[in-house]
């Protein structure tokens, strides 16, 4: 089972209570970074659709499946004719977690956690499983099974068992590449942005020099090809952009495809007042398991002074081939880590970082906000 995503089944007999250790374990691991799916397997039948609604009268007029969604949540009703195995399940529907955990699938390969309670109906007999399929036990009493035996009242110790065994160690100090952004037409300036100055200095080499001792990956410059930005600092690496005409998403796009770290900070060639606290700020906040952390300001988000994580790659990608170019338009397919704005102006008490110049008026009113050089 190699490469493939970890698969483990809680298993039980029914009023064990196992269904409410997973309801303190999903926090624990949500604590320790790990992205959790769990399936629910039913002997008893179920319906969750409701007669009436438009999904249960589209279902009832031939689909084989419906489909609702928002930017919030999403269901997915149809019918089958059998149980479908577990590990088709998760290929199917466990895209973007870290981790499956499934309540029941006794007959299934996958690895095994079993629970027991004093006072509950029999335990299940460790000697019924296959060999090699029960790893642990969770209890409130010694019970003689493989593998160590895990409080039942702590979720702690179970969850650290999972990430040690299952999930990769999380990291709290991101590796960092920088991306500038320096390919846009810059039609309201008159002049190519990548070019501008800024208080008498050259704007792109200053963002990159400032931007390098932050990012442990050094700076990439993404821009349109046959565009000549001069000489830059060393610790530039110039890229053309893959996608010249998706805009910032695919400038994305080309940044986390040709970065060699696990993150990138996005910024664009004209944001003159961008202050390397703030990227620290991103680089060491601690939420392991985001994909990528924007900052919100004026309820909005902050898509290009921002950290995104290589697994946002396939949910860009999907957004692009579906003809959906905002930067926002692909979010709810990854874990997004909202930094508040109370938290940001801490560091950056006036937002000026997220200031960009699109006109030469803006640019002037950008250098009155800062002393001379």
């Amino acid at each position: 089972m190699s490469g493939l995503l970890p698969v483990v089944s809680f298993v039980a007999r029914s009023g064990t209570g196992k269904t409410t250790f997973l309801e303190k374990l999903l926090p624990a691991l949500r604590d320790r970074g790990v992205r959790v799916m769990v399936i629910k397997h039913d002997v008893h039948g179920f319906e969750v659709d409701k007669p009436g609604k438009d999904t249960w009268r589209l279902r009832q007029a031939g689909a084989d499946k419906v489909l609702i969604a928002n930017d919030t949540q999403l269901a997915l009703m149809g019918v089958v004719d059998g149980d479908l195995p577990l590990r088709t399940l998760v290929e199917r529907y466990a895209d973007g977690v870290d981790l499956v955990i499934s309540e029941g699938y006794r007959k299934s390969g996958m690895p095994k956690i079993m629970v027991a309670r004093s006072g509950s109906r029999e335990s299940l007999d460790p000697a019924s499983f296959g060999p090699g399929e029960l790893i642990a036990a969770v209890s409130d009493h010694p019970i003689n099974a493989p593998g160590p035996l895990l409080p039942l009242n702590d979720p702690g110790p179970c969850a650290d068992f999972l990430v040690e065994r299952f999930v990769r160690p999380a990291q709290q100090t991101r590796d960092l590449t920088g991306v500038l952004l320096a390919g846009g037409w810059s039609k309201r300036m008159g002049m190519d942005k990548a070019s501008l100055s800024f208080r008498g200095r050259p704007l792109l080499p200053d963002l990159i020099e400032r931007l390098a001792p932050e990012c442990s990956g050094g700076v990439l410059v993404v821009k349109r090809r046959w565009q000549d930005l001069g000489q830059l600092p060393a610790a530039a690496r110039i890229v053309d952009d893959l996608l010249p005409d998706r805009a910032a998403l695919g400038g994305l796009y080309t940044a986390l495809a040709l970065a060699d770290t696990p993150f990138v900070f996005l910024a664009a060639c004209d944001m003159p007042l961008l202050d390397p606290a703030l990227v620290r700020l991103l680089r060491s906040w601690p939420s392991p398991g985001a994909d990528a952390l924007l900052p919100i300001r004026a309820g909005e988000f902050e898509p290009t002074h921002a950290v995104y994580g290589h697994r946002c790659l396939g949910a860009i990608k999907e957004a692009l081939l579906s003809g959906e170019f905002r930067m926002t338009g692909w979010f709810g397919a990854v874990r997004m880590e909202r930094i508040a704005e109370e938290r940001w102006r801490q560091v950056d008490p006036e937002g000026r970082s997220f200031r960009n110049v699109n006109t030469p008026e803006e640019l002037a009113a950008a250098e009155q906000l800062v002393a001379p050089p």
